[in-house]
């Protein structure tokens, strides 16, 4: 390498250059090093103050946490202890009759009670213009199919067989509906206006004593015989009636002509 003097310290021009390299790379490590350091201690002050936080914090957490937990529980709770049911104001006798036809049907107990309501209004005497008889309304033929030899004045042989009505017509029309909402509709006005004229329109008949009848029974569901922890004080609790009483000449005693000249009207 060429060396110069002046005076008598040699100056070696070309180690300038890698010496300044050296410092500038020296530097720039220095500086991804600082940087690395400052990017550890800022995650160690984040994790540090969180940590702090949650400890200075801890009890507010723990009082949220087991506050959510004592809302799910006290409403499980309430529900069981208020007895949520949709009974309320069915006639008592016929309670357990109801909560084994809803368990055979599938249907919640208050559908069934909304129905017989709006068959006869629970008169055990009731007799429609076709004959129909007792508060689930059938006729001779229609009980000898479902009956099963018990008597249809009795309010518990009534029930009984209404729900294997029920069933029967759930299977057979399963297939028009979507849903299981619609399909209740459809077994509905099946059990009114006789399954063949459901199939016949593949939905609810345009018959309007069969409309009225689905649309009665649900509102009745919908309210006298909701679901609920309050029930709605303006209904009073049924009662079975068993005098006789009159003929009835309500829609939903009233057969259709058209599916009764069919043969398929139920009652």
């Amino acid at each position: 390498m060429p060396v110069t003097s002046t005076g008598t310290h040699p100056v070696h021009r070309e180690e300038a250059p890698a010496v300044s390299v050296w410092a500038a790379s020296g530097s720039a490590a220095g500086c991804v090093i600082l940087e690395g350091m400052a990017s550890e201690k800022s995650r160690a002050g984040f994790l540090t103050k969180f940590v702090a936080g949650f400890m200075a914090n801890w009890q507010v957490i723990a009082s949220v946490v087991l506050l959510g937990g004592g809302v799910v529980g006290l409403a499980a709770t309430y529900d069981e202890y208020c007895q949520v049911t949709d009974l309320t104001y069915a006639p008592a006798e016929v309670h357990e009759d109801l909560l084994r036809g809803a368990s055979a049907t599938g249907y919640r107990p208050g559908i069934l009670a909304a129905q017989l309501e709006t068959e006869s209004h629970w008169q055990v005497g009731a007799v429609s213009d076709a004959q129909a008889q007792g508060i689930a309304q059938f006729t001779d033929a229609a009980w000898a199919q479902w009956g099963q030899g018990g008597d249809r004045r009795d309010p518990h042989d009534a029930i009984a067989a209404q729900s294997r009505y029920l069933v029967g017509l759930k299977e057979r029309l399963a297939k028009y509906a979507t849903n299981d909402d619609e399909l209740l509709d459809l077994v509905l006005a099946g059990y009114n206006a006789g399954p063949g004229a459901v199939e016949e329109y593949k939905g609810i008949p345009p018959y309007p004593e069969t409309q009225n009848y689905v649309q009665k029974i649900r509102s009745l569901a919908d309210t006298k015989y909701k679901q609920t922890c309050t029930p709605d004080r303006r209904f009073k609790q049924s009662q079975i009636v068993r005098a006789d009483a009159p003929a009835l000449s309500s829609a939903a005693a009233t057969p259709n002509i058209s599916a009764q000249a069919a043969g398929l009207y139920r009652r």
